[in-house]
């Protein structure tokens, strides 16, 4: 394992918990008629990279810590996860080792803006890091397996519609993993842009 890997695991599972802890204080305070265990949203979309295309589906919990008349900046934490519907002809170059499986999972944490009117057209983005790890099955090939925990770095822009209670609308992002062995074959497939459609809720 990566000696970088425990620490950020460590950073982030403390500030998951200290986000969640402060969901339950601030629901309280008239923000949200759910449970602070229920989650703020959800995204559904796709990674795509290299040939590879992987549907996934990230929650999403909010806790703001800057609230203006339509602004709010808040702390996010977003488990995810992600499965490869579609491969690449290959994943090493002139061999026919064929990739049949690959599957991502991540806890990003970070920090978002969201500009949302009372109705109407809103916008936002994000950024946030957290542990992840991935797993490929491969054929034809001298590696049949192989999975890793790593680090992932991910952002993305959201354009939507506030109807009140419900906001839903496109994001457009890109994520990409770190502390990463280069000996791995399908890195170059794992994370890349990502299109989806949110759903939000208070």
């Amino acid at each position: 394992m990566n000696r970088r890997f425990p620490p950020c695991l460590l950073f982030t599972l403390c500030l998951s918990s200290a986000a969640l802890a402060e969901t339950s204080s601030d629901s309280t305070g008239g923000q949200r008629s759910s449970p602070a265990w229920v989650p703020h949203g959800v995204m559904l979309g796709t990674f795509m990279r290299g040939g590879a295309v992987a549907p996934q589906i990230r929650l999403n919990w909010q806790v703001p810590f800057f609230r203006g008349r339509k602004d709010t900046l808040s702390v996010l934490v977003e488990p995810l996860a992600a499965y490869t519907a579609s491969y690449p002809d290959t994943v090493v170059e002139d061999d026919d080792v064929t990739m049949r499986a690959l599957r991502l999972f991540s806890l990003v944490v970070g920090v978002g803006y969201r500009s949302r009117p009372e109705q109407g057209l809103e916008w936002g983005f994000q950024v946030g890091s957290g542990p992840a790890w991935y797993a490929a099955r491969f054929a034809r090939g001298s590696k049949e397996r192989e999975s890793y925990f790593v680090g992932l770095l991910d952002g993305r822009a959201q354009l939507g519609y506030n109807l009140g209670a419900l906001s839903l609308g496109l994001t457009v992002g890109y994520g990409d993993i770190y502390n990463y062995r280069r000996t791995s074959l399908s890195r170059p497939y794992v994370g890349g842009l990502h299109l989806g459609l949110y759903l939000e809720w208070r």
